[in-house]
């Protein structure tokens, strides 16, 4: 074999390499991008707000609730700060990876909120062995049948959002800081879910641009 015939195809496999390397970053450099865009076009996720159970907007039910070491505490009503209800139990699997979750959501919101836990069934000391596992310790873990009933608890994790006049801001099922952040937002801004805030925004947006269409189109 021709030695320079072999070294020129080394050179020609070793440029032929780089060049699909290059394409290859170009490639995922163009992928990165669109992921990006795609991330920035889609909505939050807001709680899944159900039906059943006391209408948002409205005043929330107000009962007496005890907690692990029998304490009472008023659900309802007009209170110094707004009340964060976080429905769990020890055998939900997607309660134990959000509470950690709620639990800074708490700490960042303390100054205007009230967080507290909620459940029933199974026995006293596995409720408190849950919540010492989680480090429940700083909060309300309020033990009642009655106040999952009230507010039609289905299905878990489910939070309630009541403001401090004792009106339902917020409710529906959630599963991550997301959801639980949109019931905050949804008290906010005012409206009884992101759903609603976002498709309002798009309205707002949309009437502007019409408006500035007829504008131009009449000068």
């Amino acid at each position: 074999m021709n030695p320079s015939w072999s070294a020129d195809m080394m050179l020609a496999l070793l440029v032929l390499q780089w060049l699909v390397l290059g394409g290859l970053v170009v490639a995922v450099l163009a992928l990165a991008r669109q992921v990006g865009i795609l991330h920035t076009r889609l909505a939050p996720a807001g709680a899944l707000v159900t039906q059943a159970g006391p209408k948002i907007g409205e005043l929330a039910p107000v009962l007496e609730a005890s907690d692990l070491d029998g304490r009472a505490m008023r659900i309802g009503g007009a209170r110094p700060r707004g009340l964060f209800l976080l429905f769990v139990s020890p055998t939900c699997p997607i309660c134990k990876a959000l509470v950690p979750a709620a639990k800074s959501l708490a700490r960042a919101e303390r100054a205007r909120l009230d967080f507290a836990f909620a459940s029933d069934g199974s026995t006293r000391e596995a409720h408190q062995r849950y919540a010492a596992d989680m480090g429940l310790d700083g909060w309300p873990y309020l033990l009642s049948t009655e106040l999952g009933m009230r507010f039609e608890v289905g299905k878990l994790p489910y939070a309630v959002l009541i403001d401090a006049a004792g009106v339902l801001r917020g409710k529906g099922l959630v599963n991550s800081r997301e959801h639980l952040e949109s019931l905050i937002e949804s008290m906010d801004s005012g409206f009884a879910t992101l759903q609603d805030y976002l498709n309002h925004d798009a309205v707002d947006v949309g009437g502007a641009r019409n408006a500035a269409s007829t504008t131009h189109n009449r000068s």
